[in-house]
């Protein structure tokens, strides 16, 4: 028994005619026929009574039409559902490095999960390293990547807003009184540098001279345990927005001003979900608003 002779079975009953059937099933007689027979021999049971000029259904046609209809019926309300966009439920996982470009996927994850309530999502802070790895692997559905960083494999959205470097200080440190820096602040200051090692070579142009000539003491994968640090009398090479200025640290912004862009990205090779796709189209419609202000 399957699908199509219950929906063949179904027509002829609620016609009473093979013919009249068939012309509404866009099929010919015969193949309408041979259906119904295979189906009463399957069931080991007449489904029609044909000894009338209309046929009729038997007893036990009559309860199998009743069970025939409500399965097809659960069957379309299925495949309905299953495609709608309204009911939509699941889990969305995001690895996201740190930066304040984040605003952008925040608005759009309000606005998702206020169209589709059921939808939970969750957010892991992570380096560009593992916002790759969990990528590849299939434990996030998306990362958010802090330029410069290996996008091999991945299809991506830059978005809007960029990241903005500079020095996190203690406000009584050796940069005290200052507003920005300059690369000449930094010669022989010890810092902490973030682990991502493609920014470095970025950064040398900046600089005008080789990465290698800074007084690096550390690295740091997320910022909050260097601001620790800084606290402590340490200087840290970071973006701002991520650890807020109070009375004992700063962030001075590097002059002239250097800047780095922050995408979204997706891994290439996996399938396509319903609720991937639509998360997307959110974000894009999101983006686009912030482009046209």
């Amino acid at each position: 028994m399957d699908l199509k002779s219950l929906r063949y079975f179904v027509e002829i009953a609620r016609q009473k005619s093979f013919t009249a059937a068939a012309e509404k099933l866009f099929v010919t007689q015969p193949t309408l026929s041979r259906q119904i027979s295979d189906l009463e021999e399957e069931l080991g049971q007449m489904l029609f009574d044909r000894t009338t000029r209309r046929i009729e259904l038997t007893e036990k046609g009559i309860y199998l039409f009743q069970q025939a209809q409500a399965i097809l019926s659960l069957v379309e309300k299925t495949k309905l559902e299953t495609m709608s966009t309204q009911d939509l439920s699941g889990n969305l996982t995001i690895s996201a490095g740190e930066t304040p470009a984040m605003d952008v996927v925040a608005d759009a994850l309000a606005a998702f999960q206020k169209t589709h309530p059921l939808v939970r999502c969750h957010l892991l802070s992570a380096n560009a390293q593992d916002c790759a790895a969990a990528l590849r692997m299939g434990t996030s559905d998306f990362g958010l990547f802090n330029q410069p960083a290996d996008l091999a494999g991945f299809e991506y959205i830059k978005l809007p807003q960029q990241n903005r470097w500079g020095v996190l200080t203690r406000r009584d440190g050796p940069l005290a009184g200052k507003t920005s820096v300059c690369a000449s602040d930094l010669v022989d200051l010890p810092l902490y540098f973030s682990k991502q090692r493609l920014i470095q070579s970025e950064m040398s142009g900046w600089l005008n001279y080789p990465f290698e000539r800074l007084h690096i003491v550390g690295t740091y994968n997320l910022l909050y345990n260097a601001s620790l640090i800084v606290r402590a009398g340490g200087n840290a090479i970071c973006i701002d927005g991520i650890s807020r200025p109070d009375d004992e640290i700063a962030f001075l912004p590097f002059q002239p001003a250097f800047k780095t862009d922050v995408v979204f990205a997706w891994s290439a090779a996996a399938p396509k979900r319903t609720l991937t796709e639509e998360f997307l189209k959110v974000l894009r419609q999101r983006i686009s608003q912030v482009q046209a202000v």
